[in-house]
């Protein structure tokens, strides 16, 4: 059996009427589903809650900690170790209280704790007992059965770094500007990297290393980074032009980051050239900031992963989207739909390997040419309607697929200037974008959010009151609507603000 301690701000997050803290269901619902984990709390994590607290409010508390199994064996001193590492940080009778709850772990009591502090998070590292002290996230992503990000589409796979070639050519550069690149190479023979392949000839490569608290004390790097958990970009290599695998990889970036429940990811870069700077550009585009450098030479680029929503330059708060900002639903053809957007092809559908620009990349374009009434503007949500599929009726083979955000809203002054623009990022030949011209015509620049786990078809949009008739073009939906599409479609709460 597992012993999980939970602290007090667990409980609170849990138990309070008035406070809701994100994961705190999915926590309890891990706990509660193991059956090696029982969920305990501390004689003085009861009696603080309790302080204060009267009347029908107290009876219904105690009601609730009723669910908690109470820790009887508790460690009654502190040993002269715990108190000579840690003892210096404490300011207040708070931090005294919350060493009394870290003693349990660091005594062997309990297997686990789990909590927000972060001055809690910072003591378990000087006590070398970091792996089990977690907050919520670092809880939920170890336990997650499914933890790994699954990209082998669009010829992007994993491979060992041991069955890569390091005397082919495109390593040739990364020898040159990184001493140690080898040896490095070499010890991480058994890890996976994203590797975009044409034929035998290695192109493009991708390598994410996941850092726990503890891993690094980022020394080398000054200013000194947090201490918390990254996500670190250590090779990002792209040697193919016109097919936007950077935009794939940086796809995959921010998917492992989720994945991994990181709060930042960083990466160290030269810019000794064109295209290193090119590549600094790239990143700021998607909201990493300069932090400083690291050896004296290398920048350091952070981008923090809290929360936030730009509404001006959303692709700087990318991947969130906020759920109360007007929101549009978009219709397809099915000739269309999945090379605009292949993380969300259909099951059993017939998908030809053609694989044009527009498939790789984040951001991309919608031409509508329904009139100004219906455009939305920057920061807008957007969801993807896919028209029905002949022969079958729309009642079920119309569906919802995807949640987009609004980037930028074009007006073309021509079909000259209409190819120009969308070239490369949109499903049409220029040839096909000549005849798309009108004087209704705009274009929606979007990022890719994310596909709907659970598809919506035509029917449940109607019982569900998320339409009436099926949206031919571009049609506004209300707040309501869009968070019921979210609930449906049961997408992942990580994307939304």
């Amino acid at each position: 059996m597992k012993k999980v301690l939970l602290d007090t701000n667990i409980i609170v997050y849990r138990e309070s009427d008035n406070v809701r803290k994100e994961n705190i269901g999915l926590l309890y619902n891990i706990i509660d589903n193991d059956v090696d984990m029982v969920k305990f709390i501390h004689p003085i994590i009861k009696k603080e809650l309790l302080q204060n607290i009267y009347d029908e409010k107290r009876r219904i508390l105690l009601e609730r900690l009723k669910s908690y199994n109470m820790l009887e064996r508790t460690s009654s001193r502190f040993g002269d170790q715990f108190k000579q590492k840690v003892s210096f940080l404490n300011k207040d009778i708070n931090d005294e209280l919350d060493d009394v709850i870290l003693n349990e772990v660091y005594n062997n009591n309990v297997d686990l704790l789990i909590t927000e502090d972060k001055k809690m998070k910072r003591k378990s590292v000087l006590l070398n007992i970091q792996d089990r002290v977690m907050n919520m996230k670092e809880f939920i992503y170890i336990n997650k059965k499914e933890k790994k990000v699954n990209h082998d589409i669009l010829d992007i796979y994993k491979k060992k770094m041991g069955s890569l070639d390091i005397n082919d050519e495109f390593f040739k550069d990364l020898k040159k500007n990184y001493p140690g690149f080898e040896s490095w190479f070499h010890r991480k023979k058994d890890e996976d990297a994203y590797c975009y392949m044409e034929g035998d000839n290695l192109l493009a490569l991708l390598f994410l290393k996941n850092e726990e608290i503890g891993d690094d004390d980022y020394q080398d790097i000054i200013p000194t980074m947090k201490i918390n958990r990254k996500l670190k970009i250590s090779t990002f290599k792209v040697d193919v032009q016109h097919k936007k695998i950077g935009e794939r990889f940086m796809k995959i970036i921010f998917d492992q980051a989720r994945f991994s429940m990181v709060d930042e990811i960083y990466v160290t870069i030269y810019d000794n050239d064109d295209k290193k700077r090119k590549l600094i550009s790239y990143f700021e585009t998607f909201g990493f900031k300069y932090h400083g450098k690291k050896n004296g030479k290398e920048l350091v680029y952070v981008r923090n992963m809290t929360k936030n929503f730009n509404s001006d330059n959303p692709l700087q708060t990318y991947p969130y989207i906020k759920n109360t900002n007007d929101s549009y639903l978009i219709a397809i053809n099915p000739n269309y739909h999945t090379f605009l957007l292949p993380d969300s092809i259909l099951y059993k559908e017939s998908y030809k390997d053609i694989h044009m620009p527009v498939e790789y990349a984040i951001r991309k374009y919608y031409i509508s040419q329904a009139g100004f009434l219906e455009k939305p503007k920057i920061g807008d949500n957007i969801v993807f309607y896919r028209t029905k599929q002949e022969p079958i009726p729309a009642k079920y083979s119309s569906v919802l697929t995807t949640i987009g955000l609004v980037t930028n809203v074009i007006i073309p002054r021509n079909s000259l200037h209409l190819c120009e623009l969308v070239k490369n990022k949109s499903v049409y030949t220029e040839k096909e974008l000549s005849s798309k011209y009108t004087k209704n015509t705009y274009v929606i620049e979007f990022v890719y959010i994310t596909t709907l786990p659970q598809k919506l078809n035509n029917n449940i949009c109607v019982i569900n009151d998320i339409f009436e008739a099926a949206p031919r073009s571009v049609e506004k939906i209300d707040t309501k609507q869009f968070q019921k599409i979210l609930e449906l479609g049961e997408v992942d709460s990580y994307f939304i603000i």
